[in-house]
């Protein structure tokens, strides 16, 4: 019948179609220097997007007085074209390998492409802001809109999928993946040990608030670095992480009791230096066996 010779027709055209497209040199060519082009146009959009929070910062810091706007103010027009653009060329780029690779898009040769399926959802987002959200706001000032901001913000991370051309940065990718667990496991034990430091500082230093001979400067500093268990735990990070724990210790050596210096040196050697170095090597034994790999 007719619609039977149709049907056929039509199956035809598809699987050659199919067959000619995706092993022609349209996939190798969407694979391979068409991947590289799009890296070299996701850079040059981060650059962009860098520049554009900067224009938008001093516009913000020229209306509420903090800071002077200068050329910056009248490039609010050129950055919303500029980002049509840049959004136009990656739907172009998406709409390309969705018909080229058709499956092979979203189903790679060790299963499902998380790196495509990201990108998908990104231009997505940046469409929906770009030509739904931000036009909506803006033009009815619906502030129920203004939750949905955060979509501006996915922009920011679509310098990762360079990592899918960069073998380097998929190496690297993937011993911080492996080594997940162990930095839960180390992240968890130090928070351990930073509660009870923090816990023990706090308790011994309350009378040291209290007490009268002590200048009333240095137990105010007292209280605001030791005073409570949340102020103690965060002097204990800051003092942890950030290298400058001298300027958390002196004072009180000097002007509690030179106790607490013994007490730092302890936690700065078990801690900051030998537990620190533990888990680094732990680190890179993963790193070392996952480039291996």
């Amino acid at each position: 019948s007719t619609a039977t010779t149709m049907g056929t027709v039509r199956l035809s055209f598809h699987l050659f179609a199919e067959r000619h497209i995706e092993g022609s040199g349209f996939a190798k060519f969407v694979e391979g220097p068409l991947e590289r082009i799009t890296s070299v146009i996701i850079v040059l959009n981060t650059m962009f997007l860098f520049i554009e929070l900067q224009q938008v910062g001093y516009v913000i810091g020229s209306e509420q007085g903090f800071a002077t706007a200068g050329i910056w103010t009248g490039l609010g027009g050129l950055m919303y074209a500029i980002e049509h653009v840049f959004n136009a060329i990656f739907v172009l780029e998406l709409g390309v390998r969705l018909m080229v690779l058709r499956k092979r898009f979203f189903f790679g040769r060790t299963g499902l492409d998380r790196y495509s399926i990201f990108d998908l959802t990104l231009i997505c987002a940046s469409s929906l802001d770009l030509y739904v959200v931000r036009p909506f706001t803006e033009m009815l000032n619906l502030s129920m809109f203004r939750p949905l901001r955060f979509l501006r913000l996915l922009r920011c991370f679509r310098i990762l999928l360079i990592f899918k051309t960069l073998l380097p940065l998929r190496i690297l990718v993937k011993s911080i993946s492996v080594s997940f667990f162990p930095l839960f496991w180390s992240i968890s034990l130090l928070t351990v040990v930073m509660l009870m430091a923090s816990m023990f500082l706090c308790q011994m230093l309350s009378d040291a608030i209290e007490n009268q001979e002590i200048d009333a400067t240095t137990r105010r500093w007292i209280y605001e670095m030791y005073g409570t268990t949340s102020r103690s735990m965060w002097t204990v990070f800051e003092l942890t992480f950030s290298g400058c724990w001298p300027g958390y210790v002196r004072l009180l050596v000097e002007e509690v009791s030179i106790f607490y210096g013994f007490f730092f040196a302890a936690y700065v050697v078990s801690v900051i230096f030998a537990l620190f170095r533990i888990i680094t090597a732990l680190f890179l034994k993963e790193t070392m066996a996952a480039a291996a790999a």
